[in-house]
């Protein structure tokens, strides 16, 4: 019989089979094995950035921009160096700026940690908030931004501990309020051409000042004191009788075209805005004021020829209407309306 030589044969071959096969299965099994090609995800490289702002100069409104001097630091621990590839991210004129280095070289600190000190000179640029003037209060920035590396590979962290100003810093006609700094992820909503590149966010520091006018009283009186007396004057025409017709109305229309002359003067020392200032809000009201005067004084003397005693009473009724609106108004502007 040739069926034992048959199954012998078949059985060998299953055991060859096996022997083959079973070594196979675990690694089928298992978890692909990483590639040593295969990019594994890093940690960013922390860089402490601290400032201490030492003065501020050439405050200019109208070009929104100022000067600032302050020292700036970075310490770190990492390959990276931060104080190669930093930035202001708001610098007016860069040709301008002066860079100076307190040591060359970086310094090594205990525990691993580096380190490096700049004082620098430069002028940036902040847009400035003019509703409330001149209540106002604005913000004088310094943005910090690394323009190499995203926060991916470095970022930044505020050295709040450690940083402050100069509590001596004087800027004419204004007093610092508060000094902060702190910590932004600008993302720019571009790849910057790279297709196939999403876009990045980058660390950032912000450095501000807040400063506000100082002092507050003297800067209303100095803008509000023509005002008022230019109001006092045109609303002396209510005693006026209105026989002196003509004394009334040259008095109104003197007084709106020194209004008028006022605020053209005041414009020069601010930038064009795209809305009302608290100093717009008054002067609109003033030459509200006045054309009521006029409107009133016109209508008073139509009246007048034909009932005498009825003119009187509306033009006292007036009188008192307006006197009475006028500093209520203007107490609603400064505390409500102020922006």
């Amino acid at each position: 019989m040739k069926i034992r030589p048959f199954l012998r044969c078949f059985l060998l071959t299953l055991l060859l089979a096996a022997s083959l096969v079973l070594p196979v299965l675990p690694a089928l099994s298992a978890p692909p094995a990483s590639r040593p090609d295969t990019p594994q995800a890093v940690k960013p490289q922390k860089v402490f950035v601290g400032v201490y702002l030492n003065r501020v100069v050439n405050l200019d409104l109208k070009q929104n921009t100022y000067w600032m001097d302050l020292y700036l630091w970075f310490r770190w621990k990492g390959d990276i160096d931060p104080t190669e590839t930093y930035e202001f991210m708001n610098t007016f004129e860069k040709w301008g700026e002066t860079n100076i280095s307190e040591k060359e070289e970086v310094r090594e600190l205990a525990g691993g940690w580096k380190y490096k000190e700049f004082h620098i000179e430069t002028q940036l640029h902040n847009p400035f908030h003019f509703e409330p003037y001149p209540l106002d209060k604005q913000t004088l920035r310094l943005r910090i931004e690394d323009k190499s590396h995203n926060n991916k590979v470095l970022q930044y962290l505020p050295d709040a501990a450690n940083s402050s100003y100069n509590p001596k810093i004087f800027i004419p006609g204004w007093k610092a309020d508060n000094y902060s700094i702190s910590l932004a992820n600008h993302v720019y909503p571009t790849n910057f051409g790279l297709v196939g590149q999403t876009p990045e966010a980058y660390s950032q520091i912000n450095v501000d000042l807040l400063i506000s006018r100082h002092p507050q009283h003297l800067h209303l009186f100095k803008l509000f004191l023509p005002v008022a007396i230019i109001l006092v004057m045109v609303f002396v025409v209510f005693f006026i009788p209105i026989s002196f017709f003509e004394s009334r109305v040259e008095i109104a229309i003197t007084g709106l075209l020194s209004l008028i002359a006022l605020q053209m003067v005041l414009n020069e020392t601010l930038p064009p805005v795209g809305y009302l200032t608290l100093t717009d809000k008054v002067y609109n009201f003033s030459y509200f004021m006045v054309m009521c005067s006029l409107i009133e004084t016109v209508t008073i003397y139509f009246y007048f020829k034909r009932n005498e005693q009825f003119s009187r009473q509306m033009d006292r009724a007036a009188a008192v209407a307006m006197l009475v609106t006028t500093p209520v108004v203007f107490l609603l502007f400064f505390t409500v309306f102020r922006g």
